[in-house]
């Protein structure tokens, strides 16, 4: 996890220089501070929950703006297949501060509230319920949800008058909750031991949720 946490502290890094440098050459650029935004996920789709999020930002005032970001996948439209059958399914609004509204690239700090519903369908696996033994089954559904708050900085760059580049980054809390149902020939396995638990580990938990994006948006000019 603190391995997986520095490498996109890293590219977080990597990413601002160039993004600054490219702000700095387009130099033709506008500001946005009255406009609203239509944005794609470029990253959600690599995820291991692989789905598309689109997402609408609308200006408020010079300083803040509001978005809701929606996303969904399964197994017909995924690029990353999971370990079982898969659908997944999130919602996330936003209240965005605009730090300067009169720079070409605006910086911002932002709330993001988020809920996740994720279901799969799994064969052979073996999970650790909230007591006794791990349990090992043929097939079983799981449902995995997740909702908290994570508080982010990031950045609109422009790459030309209506088009640019999204990037953020933030540090926050969830609660999630697994649940296994429809579970076939469970049995005690208590030989069984799992370094990284997962979707493996039945039950309530409260953590830190990391967060890392790059969205490519469109700007809408308003009247």
């Amino acid at each position: 996890m603190k391995k997986q946490i520095l490498i996109k502290v890293l590219l977080f890094t990597s990413l601002y220089s160039s993004f600054s440098q490219l702000n700095a050459q387009n130099k033709g650029s506008v500001k946005a501070e009255n406009e609203d935004f239509i944005t794609l996920d470029l990253l959600s789709p690599i995820y291991a929950s692989s789905r598309y999020r689109v997402s609408y930002i609308k200006n408020l005032d010079s300083n803040l703006k509001v978005g809701l970001d929606f996303g969904y996948g399964n197994d017909a439209i995924s690029i990353v297949r999971p370990e079982g059958d898969n659908s997944i399914w999130e919602v996330r609004p936003e209240l965005y501060y605009i730090i300067n509204p009169n720079k070409k690239t605006l910086k911002y700090f932002s709330a993001e509230l988020f809920y996740l519903n994720h279901n799969l369908i799994l064969e052979n696996k073996t999970y650790y319920p909230e007591s006794g033994n791990p349990i090992r089954f043929d097939k079983a559904d799981f449902n995995r949800q997740k909702f908290g708050l994570i508080p982010k900085f990031g950045m609109f760059v422009n790459i030309s008058n209506r088009v640019g580049l999204n990037f953020y980054t933030g540090l926050g809390i969830r609660f999630r909750i697994n649940e296994y149902s429809n579970v076939v020939n469970p049995e005690e396995n208590e030989f069984y031991r799992s370094h990284i638990k997962g979707y493996k580990q039945e039950g309530k938990k409260i953590g830190v949720e990391f967060s890392f994006g790059l969205k490519l948006y469109y700007r809408l000019k308003n009247n």
